[in-house]
């Protein structure tokens, strides 16, 4: 693992912070998370720096480096990792700016469709990626326990809002549809927006209108679309990934 603190390198042990620190006691600080393609190169950088100055500012946090420095220290740190593919972590605090680097392990498996398990939460905070992710987490180890990809997280109104660690989407036909409010506006839900051949639409919708779509994938930073072939006990359309979606998992892929 790479570690970048207030753009200083360091090892596990050094990388410190007091016990009394807002950030450990209340979960105060905002995070995002990037990974590199083949030539190490960071991917979608500003739209994540914007993303985390955004949230940032919806808890009142201060961040005190400018965004090229922010950017300039996450390309530090993918260059000083020996690998190409990376998962790079970006966590701003009250003490400063933590950047982190591991090496991306993703499995092709997933395009292939995965499943999910419902799960009546609701985040704090949906439009805030902060560090204080105990309900995310907690609905995701549910889920993966259970032998499930991730959680769905579903609302007091029975609506599917979201993935525990993603944005999901589902097709109207030819209309492709995903959560309007409530939900963090992932980069790469952004990027499935632009760039759709289809036409798109934001709404709301149940877990039991949801599970009658033929085609459901879900969004992430690290793995792109992940087509979703089951719903707990409940086969998505033919059980794999859709035309649609192997449509636009080429066209975002390019």
């Amino acid at each position: 693992m790479i570690i970048l603190f207030n753009n200083k390198f360091q090892t596990k042990a050094s990388a410190k912070i007091s016990i009394l620190s807002v950030s450990f006691m209340y979960g105060f600080g905002v995070f995002e998370t990037l990974r590199t393609n083949n030539q190490k190169k960071p991917q979608q950088t500003k739209e994540h720096i914007s993303r985390l100055e955004k949230s940032a500012k919806e808890i009142s946090l201060s961040i005190k480096q400018k965004p090229s420095e922010i950017e300039e220290m996450i390309e530090k740190v993918a260059k000083k990792s020996p690998h190409k593919l990376q998962r790079i972590k970006v966590v701003a605090i009250n003490e400063g700016i933590l950047i982190t680097s591991i090496k991306l392990e993703n499995d092709e498996k997933v395009h292939h469709g995965v499943k999910l398990k419902s799960v009546k939460s609701v985040r704090a905070l949906p439009k805030v990626k902060t560090i204080s992710y105990l309900s995310s987490y907690i609905s995701h180890e549910k889920a993966a326990k259970a032998g499930y990809y991730d959680a769905l997280l579903i609302n007091e109104k029975e609506e599917a809002t979201e993935g525990a660690y993603c944005n999901i989407f589902w097709f109207e036909g030819e209309i492709l549809c995903t959560t309007k409010d409530g939900v963090l506006e992932g980069i790469t839900r952004q990027t499935v927006l632009k760039k759709s051949p289809f036409k798109t639409k934001l709404k709301s919708i149940t877990l039991r209108e949801l599970v009658k779509k033929d085609e459901i994938f879900l969004t992430q930073t690290t793995k792109g679309i992940v087509p979703v072939i089951k719903i707990d006990n409940i086969k998505i359309g033919s059980g794999k990934p859709g035309e649609k979606t192997l449509t636009l998992l080429a066209k975002i892929s390019n």
